[in-house]
């Protein structure tokens, strides 16, 4: 059962203090002593499956075998107790009908409800005794009773459907910070590999040792990248700037970029070093890329980074899935994020945090 069943077993169980209209009737009736007894037992054994389907019903509206046993054996007991008692049996139903709005679907519960009281409205004269007198006060609670428990069956569904919405959100939220993670990592990663690749397979007749060098560059790249992507998916590594610098040193000189950046990086405010390092990625794998830059200058202070270009762009960036990504990050570290041209041609990106 789920938590919300086990709340509903309990509410449903309440509904136990309409037994006495039964009891009062058999009790008042003119029955022998073994007929008190079998009515007895059977108001006995109408509460405990009652109380039992409820606390072994699995999902709400499954309809399932099980259920409808119990739904038929309380029908049964409650004619049984109609052959004893007569219309007072009516009293019983309110069990039913409670049952089934959590165990059958909403709308055959509702109709099972409608047949109850229509029952109890023109029974009376279909059996020929006149007594709808006697028996209307059933109608003031069968009515309160299926209203209650057609509530109470939505108000567990729209909860049910709240939750099962808020769990999809997390789940598409989740996979999207995933899939941002990698594509920062292997964007930057591949754009290195590629640039130094393409250097080596350049230097590898005219400089063979520097071709072999850079090869050995670029296979550690990939290993870190490899480790990158996997670290990413466990949510296990956090950015360091200092390492980004390097990294960024070193993609940018592959590629034939000028690189204006500290040796390492100056002490910054709380928080902050994550959110400044995927800055420096991302801007940096944007200007090996796109921008035909010839000089990049990296500015660090306590509270910002700047990554700047003198490339041929001019005018703001055309944001893509990795400066949007960049974006989200700054946000939730509360940072602000800033791109602009530079005077002269080239692009500034510029991550402040409060």
């Amino acid at each position: 059962m789920t938590e919300e069943q086990d709340h509903s077993w309990l509410f449903g169980a309440v509904w136990l203090v309409f037994l006495v209209f039964p009891a009062r009737e058999l009790f008042t009736s003119d029955q022998s002593f073994v007929g008190l007894t079998i009515g007895v037992a059977l108001l006995v054994v109408f509460a405990a499956v009652f109380v039992y389907g409820l606390v072994t019903l699995r999902c709400i509206g499954d309809d399932d075998l099980q259920a409808n046993l119990v739904v038929l054996g309380m029908v049964a007991i409650t004619s049984l107790m109609a052959i004893l008692i007569g219309l007072g049996a009516m009293g019983m139903t309110a069990f039913i009908i409670s049952y089934v709005f959590f165990a059958w679907p909403i709308r055959r519960a509702v109709g099972l409800a409608i047949a109850t009281i229509v029952l109890v409205l023109v029974g009376p004269g279909l059996i020929g005794t006149g007594q709808f007198g006697e028996y209307w006060v059933f109608l003031l609670f069968l009515v309160p009773v299926s209203f209650v428990s057609a509530l109470s069956r939505i108000m567990i569904e729209k909860e049910e459907s709240r939750r099962e919405l808020q769990d999809e959100l997390s789940k598409v939220a989740e996979r999207d910070r995933i899939a941002r993670d990698v594509h920062d990592i292997l964007g930057h990663g591949l754009t290195v590999i590629s640039v130094k690749a393409e250097l080596a397979a350049r230097l590898i007749d005219s400089d063979p040792a520097r071709a072999r060098r850079e090869l050995a560059e670029l296979h550690t790249l990939a290993r870190g990248a490899l480790a990158e992507v996997r670290s990413a998916v466990t949510r296990m590594r956090s950015r360091s700037l200092d390492e980004e610098l390097r990294t960024a040193r070193t993609a940018l000189t592959a590629a034939g970029i000028e690189a204006a950046l500290p040796a390492s990086a100056p002490e910054v405010r709380d928080g902050a070093e994550e959110v400044f390092a995927w800055a420096v990625r991302e801007a940096v794998t944007n200007i090996i890329r796109h921008s035909g830059a010839s000089r990049c200058v990296i500015t660090l202070k306590a509270d910002s980074v700047t990554i700047a270009d003198d490339g041929r762009r001019n005018g703001p960036l055309h944001e893509g899935q990795g400066l949007r990504g960049l974006r989200e990050r700054a946000a939730t570290a509360g940072a602000r994020v800033e791109i602009g041209a530079v005077h002269g041609g080239g692009t500034s990106v510029e991550v402040a945090v409060p």
